[in-house]
């Protein structure tokens, strides 16, 4: 087994708005599919065109989706003796962003789809994100890398709408 620093380029945005309108503000930029019903559609797809136009279907104003969304406060919050803040954790992505990102660096898929994190602390709600491209870093191909950076845009101009 090999081991390998990265250095991550996190972003770290702070909301004075409430967390619930702050995550209300994220998923009105993703679309929201039933992910299991869309995978397997997708599955079923060998055109490329058509593959794009689901997507892109499902897709929500900012390019992704929504795959899965981890409610951790609600864990903390069972903890009487914890401070219960609020905390989620949205995986989201596009698969066509992924599949041209994966096409030439497999170890992107690493970074894609990506993690958004949304949690609250005594001076706001913070909205974390750790870019695509820092986490495949050198890795990538140039062609890869143009994906990810679009990704990474994607994201940020979400989050920074958000906060």
């Amino acid at each position: 087994m090999t081991s390998t620093q990265v250095v991550v380029e996190r972003h770290d945005l702070v909301s004075s708005r409430d967390f619930a309108t702050v995550r209300d503000a994220v998923h009105a930029g993703l679309g929201h599919p039933d992910f299991p019903v869309l995978a397997a559609r997708l599955a079923g797809i060998a055109d490329p065109a058509e593959f794009r136009a689901v997507v892109a279907g499902a897709a929500g104003p900012a390019g992704l989706m929504i795959f899965l969304e981890l409610d951790l406060g609600a864990v903390v919050a069972r903890d009487p003796d914890a401070v219960a803040f609020r905390a989620v954790r949205i995986i989201a992505g596009n698969p066509v962003t992924m599949e041209s990102m994966v096409r030439t660096t497999p170890q992107a898929a690493a970074g894609a789809p990506v993690t958004i994190l949304v949690f609250e602390r005594d001076d706001g709600v913070h909205l974390r994100y750790d870019t695509c491209t820092s986490l495949a870093g050198a890795e990538l191909t140039p062609d890869a890398a143009a994906h990810a950076a679009e990704l990474d845009r994607a994201v940020l101009e979400l989050l920074d709408s958000a906060a």
